[in-house]
């Protein structure tokens, strides 16, 4: 009989939970409880998933100069440049004639009067409007008498420009302006109120042979590079 409750009572102890069991015990329950205690199964843990949905960038905004004049042909046809038919913003126009071309060369007392239209067409305004002359040539340059050099002597060149798209003399502006002279004495000259977004101006240039111009000017033909330039 001793010997079955010994027995007996070695099984109770087996049965009854020490204490590293009372702590398991109690992990495993608090962690199905924390299971049910938030959204999801634990299926949907086996990621972790971030969006970002705020990506965002900008373009600064820029300057781009339309001018719009006639060529050098009789009819003077209007043409259209702008600055961003080149890729960096710079272009070469080939097709507007600010001198009047040379398809009625000028006699002594002549003259041609040209319009050209510049339009900022950027979204940005710009802080000053430059023009920046290049070398003037007179060809032919040597013969037999020697001829006159038309870009230092009696050709005389005038430029004026004012807002709008139509030239209005008495609003010309004081700043950008060259009076009757030799063409190749023209200077940089800058309009420092620039031009604003969508605004126009109209520049006008006449050149000229004085009623007295020398028979040496005969039978010449100036070129003169001109560059404009819009600065941001």
């Amino acid at each position: 009989m001793a010997s079955h409750a010994s027995r007996r009572h070695a099984d109770r102890r087996r049965l009854r939970p020490g204490p590293r069991g009372l702590v398991l015990g109690a992990c495993a329950l608090a962690a199905a409880l924390l299971g049910l205690s938030v959204n999801g199964t634990l299926s949907d843990w086996t990621s972790a998933i971030l969006s970002n949905s705020t990506n965002t960038v900008a373009s600064s905004t820029a300057v781009i100069l339309q001018e719009v004049g006639p060529d050098g042909t009789v009819a003077h046809s209007s043409q259209t440049c702008r600055s961003s038919d080149g890729a960096a913003n710079s272009a070469t126009c080939t097709t507007i004639n600010k001198y009047g071309g040379t398809t009625a060369p000028l006699s002594p007392g002549g003259s041609q009067v040209t319009d050209v239209v510049f339009t900022n067409l950027g979204a940005a305004n710009a802080s000053s409007f430059v023009l920046t002359p290049g070398t003037c040539t007179s060809t032919p340059s040597t013969g037999t008498p020697t001829p006159n050099n038309l870009c230092t002597t009696d050709l005389t060149v005038a430029v004026s420009c004012s807002n709008g798209s139509t030239y209005a003399a008495g609003s010309a502006w004081t700043d950008l302006v060259y009076p009757a002279g030799a063409a190749s004495s023209i200077p940089t000259l800058t309009h420092a109120a620039g031009l604003a977004s969508g605004a126009s101006a109209t520049c006008r240039f006449t050149v000229a042979l004085p009623s007295n111009a020398s028979v040496l000017d005969q039978g010449l033909t100036v070129s003169h590079p001109l560059s404009w330039t819009l600065n941001k």
